[in-house]
């Protein structure tokens, strides 16, 4: 069973003035398609380092990095760009909507870099709408909906693409528990659908979702474990 992302000896190093500072120390991980993984670490563990190597929002000073096949770790940036918009859905914090545009218009926008013409575009957005449970909202904006409405658009927007892997960066930080517990199962329904789930988070609660839970301290792997007593259940609740 190949790796949908492998991980060989990677090493990140930030300079300051001239001198350099170690980040990640040597990560060797693989994860396969379909899995649920949920990346811990106290602040300063390399987790949002790590993270955005695997986005290919930033690159490595050192190692490999092989995602889908495809060696990433010293693409040009032009090129990451191109990688991010085919393989990637990321749902971040702070949902990044475009406050002006309905819903379906919001879900849409990967798909205009995509060259998709208007009328697919809103088709597809609306059936993303429907798998999160909001194909009823399509015409809404942001401020016609609530925090956890808000996250599943975002989510919607991140697998219109049908990406390879689907990256949340603290995908809950600013919802309260309730909306939290439904904005998980929707990443378990998505999961059980066949697609691979990489989940950060400094929360516990949160990371118990996940079907394996990797923790880093001081730029290294400090455990990587299967959680068999998984939260949730891939059913939808609207």
């Amino acid at each position: 069973m190949s790796s949908i992302i492998h991980l060989n000896k990677i090493e990140k190093q930030y300079f300051m003035g001239g001198q350099g500072i170690p980040v990640l120390k040597g990560i060797s991980l693989d994860i396969f398609k379909n899995e649920y993984v949920a990346l811990m670490g106290p602040s300063g563990s390399g987790k949002s380092t790590l993270m955005n190597i695997l986005g290919c929002l930033d690159t490595p000073t050192g190692g490999t990095y092989i995602l889908n096949g495809k060696d990433v770790s010293k693409m040009p940036d032009d090129d990451l760009a191109d990688v991010r918009n085919v393989e990637i859905g990321f749902v971040f914090q702070q949902f990044n909507l475009l406050p002006r545009l309905t819903a379906a218009e919001n879900v849409a926008l990967p798909l205009i870099y995509a060259g998709v013409n208007k009328e697919e575009r809103i088709e597809r957005a609306i059936a993303a709408l429907e798998k999160v449970g909001l194909g009823d909202r399509s015409h809404h904006k942001s401020n016609e909906m609530s925090g956890g409405q808000i996250q599943r658009v975002a989510i919607a927007r991140a697998i219109i693409n049908n990406p390879a892997i689907l990256l949340a960066d603290e995908p809950t930080g600013n919802l309260d528990s309730k909306t939290s517990v439904e904005v998980m199962e929707i990443f378990g329904q998505i999961q059980a659908a066949g697609n691979t789930v990489v989940l950060v988070t400094h929360e516990e609660d949160i990371a118990e979702y996940a079907k394996r839970v990797i923790r880093l301290r001081d730029g290294i792997i400090e455990s990587d474990n299967i959680n068999t007593a998984q939260k949730g259940s891939p059913i939808l609740t609207h």
